[in-house]
């Protein structure tokens, strides 16, 4: 009986048990389940708000929606914009400041230095440490309402340049470079110079600033920084320039330097000089690249010059190449491509800093001209891509200037380069003649007559002038590598012939009809076109040759003259042709003995050496004085003689039985002449 008591009991305290045990876990998950339930609740409730427990520059925006927020955020960001950017700096002891305003607006002007996209802000902290998952967003909206974070905005764009443009305006009055000491060159002959002092600058450090401010602007407090100022020392001292002084002398002896640039396009050379008077003014001490003190030129001066008086000559942008044949077989329509060159000034520079500063050693091989640096651009179309005919490149160009020249000798010339060389294209081997590329030198051909001396009198003869297009033609097809197989140089020394080079005669070619003419031969085994540019304002003619390059080179030495011949006593003639009284003179001309040497290298390496000998015969100052006839029986009038003469630099011609003026090439040669 005792026995089924006690087990009677122990079911009775099992089921007891269970059942207590039962209530505890319904109860449990009952109240997990309304505490699951309720977290759902509540990160749903802030699905489209900021989560709770959020602060934003220490200011709690956990609640707001995004309607809320964005008024918020965009009233922040203008309060900010309104208050401004402050600085601070001291100087010499005293507190100064100024204020930036990142926004201005108005008729004429519109800035914004800070800016802050509002509506990706909003969206960025609306979805802060949200997954788009419930039960994970859940546990984020209880984990950041209890560690309550204080976050910034996601991203502050600032306009770096035009921040630090406002500071260095603002202390643009305060700021002072250091000057080094340096040379104030009084005169040079005799050199005569002062050692000048060096003074200390004053600057201000405000490379940290983007930073502090964009740091700022995220937690939305107003920007408060404070400039560190500091003294910048001078690199080179009264005492460094006293150093080297010494070398000074020797360094300005050397004297100029040039700058050369030959276009890639059309073979113009073109030469700018820094002459002793330049350099006097832009010397200054500085330390090369190992630190020894040197004399180099003043880098701001020199850029300036390569800017100023350079670049311009330079720098043009790419052209495509056009090209049409009309049914005249000549180029009616024609530009050859060109590369855009744009001046390196920052590479020049340093080739001419370079050559200057190498004076300093006493090197050997002193270099005394720089060539110029430039960057190109190819063009989209280049020449011998519109044509069939091997006509891709200039092969050469010659230059002649005719300063001075009458009225009908311009518009002589003109018609000839224009109307009659302009566009002509040249067979391959063809002997080219230019006196039949030229013809017929008639009035009714467009050629206009222009005043000559013949004989005793003055009278106009047809087609005075056309010797500057030979000369010109001569010089153009010699920078081409090409053949020359006729060509006579003028009897007299006639100015407007004289080489660009070095002034002297001796490049000169004279055409008159039938001859002599002024021949070369196209060896190039492709077509060459002529082209030709001529400006009236600066008088420079220029005769371009295109074609193939096979890979000749040529050029020609600049003349010499062995031995000039004086022009001897002034003559005096009297003329009837004139009024009584009246004088016309025409200028005196020394001859002259002068030579050059044209050195082309053929593809195959061949190289010929023709040297052109050419000698000019004096010729008197000859003044025409009129007078009365006489009234004395006159013996028979003889043939006026052939002698050429020359007035005002240009040959006198006679005149043939069909009115065609050419030109005589030497004292004892006859014929007309083409002036």
């Amino acid at each position: 009986m005792l026995k089924k008591f006690f087990n009677n009991e122990q079911n009775k305290l099992a089921n007891f048990s269970w059942r207590r045990v039962w209530i505890v876990v319904i109860v449990f998950v009952v109240l997990v389940s309304i505490c699951f339930v309720g977290t759902l609740v509540y990160a749903h409730n802030y699905k489209d708000k900021v989560l709770p427990g959020v602060y934003l520059g220490g200011v709690h925006i956990g609640g707001m929606d995004q309607s809320s927020l964005a008024s918020y955020l965009q009233n922040m960001n203008n309060k900010l914009l309104d208050d401004g950017i402050h600085f601070s700096f001291v100087l010499d002891g005293n507190d100064k400041d100024f204020v930036i305003f990142p926004t201005v607006s108005g008729e004429d002007i519109s800035r914004e230095l800070v800016r802050v996209d509002i509506e990706k802000e909003v969206k960025s902290i609306l979805n802060y440490r949200k997954n788009n998952n419930i039960l994970a967003d859940a546990v984020s909206a209880i984990l950041v309402r209890v560690s309550k974070p204080d976050i910034g905005l996601e991203k502050v764009e600032i306009d770096k340049e035009a921040i630090f443009e406002e500071i260095k305006e603002n202390l643009r009055d305060y700021v002072s470079e250091p000057k080094d000491a340096g040379i104030n060159i009084k005169s040079l002959d005799p050199l005569d110079y002062d050692i000048t002092s060096s003074t200390s600058g004053f600057s201000f450090d405000y490379e940290k600033i983007a930073g502090h401010i964009v740091k700022d602007w995220t937690m939305f407090k107003s920007p408060i920084i404070n400039i560190v100022s500091a003294s910048k020392p001078a690199k080179i001292s009264e005492e460094d320039v006293s150093s080297i002084v010494a070398k000074l002398g020797s360094v300005l002896d050397d004297g100029d330097l040039d700058i050369s640039f030959t276009d890639p396009h059309n073979k113009k050379n073109y030469k700018w000089t820094i002459d002793e008077d330049m350099i006097s003014d832009w010397i200054v001490v500085d330390k090369n690249e190992e630190g020894s003190l040197v004399f180099a030129l003043d880098a701001s001066s020199t850029k300036n010059f390569l800017l100023d008086k350079v670049a311009s000559s330079v720098n043009v942008e790419a052209e495509n190449a056009r090209f049409d044949i009309g049914t005249n077989g000549k180029v009616t329509e024609f530009s050859g491509s060109r590369p855009g060159v744009t001046l390196d000034e920052d590479e020049t520079f340093s080739a001419i800093q370079d050559a200057f500063v190498s004076r300093n050693f006493n090197e050997e091989g002193l270099v005394k001209n720089v060539t110029l640096t430039v960057k190109q651009v190819e063009p989209d179309i280049k020449t011998g891509e519109v044509n069939d005919l091997g006509i891709s490149e200039v092969l050469g160009m010659g230059h002649s200037k005719f300063n001075g020249s009458p009225a009908n000798r311009v518009k002589n010339i003109s018609h000839a380069v224009n109307d009659k060389l302009d566009g002509l294209l040249i067979k391959p081997n063809e002997n080219f003649s230019l006196v039949q590329a030229l013809k017929p030198f008639t009035i009714a051909d467009g050629y206009l007559p222009e005043l000559v001396i013949k004989g005793d009198e003055i009278k106009p003869e047809v087609a005075g002038g056309l010797c500057q297009v030979g000369t010109t033609v001569f010089r153009a097809a010699m920078n081409s590598g090409l053949e020359i197989t006729e060509r006579r140089n003028h009897s007299l020394v006639v100015s407007y012939y004289n080489d660009l080079s070095n002034g002297n005669p001796g490049t000169d070619a004279t055409i008159y009809d039938p001859n002599p003419d002024f021949r070369f031969l196209n060896d190039t085994g492709n077509y060459i076109l002529i082209t030709v540019e001529m400006n009236t304002k600066t008088s420079d003619l220029y005769v371009y040759f295109w074609g193939t390059n096979d890979g000749r080179k040529a050029y020609y030495t600049p003349p010499t003259v062995s031995r000039w011949i004086p022009a001897g006593a002034n003559k005096v003639i009297e003329t009837t042709s004139l009024a009584p009284g009246v004088t016309e003179c025409q200028d005196r001309h020394n001859g002259a003995e002068a030579s050059f040497t044209y050195v082309r290298t053929l593809s195959d390496g061949t190289k010929e050496d023709v040297v052109f000998n050419s000698y000019y015969r004096p010729l008197p100052k000859i003044c025409l004085v009129g007078v009365a006839p006489k009234t004395e029986t006159k013996t028979p009038e003889t043939t006026p003689t052939t002698e050429e003469t020359e007035q005002s630099g240009v040959i006198i011609p006679t005149e043939d039985n069909n009115g065609v003026t050419i030109e005589s090439s030497n004292s004892t040669s006859t014929g007309n002449s083409a002036i």
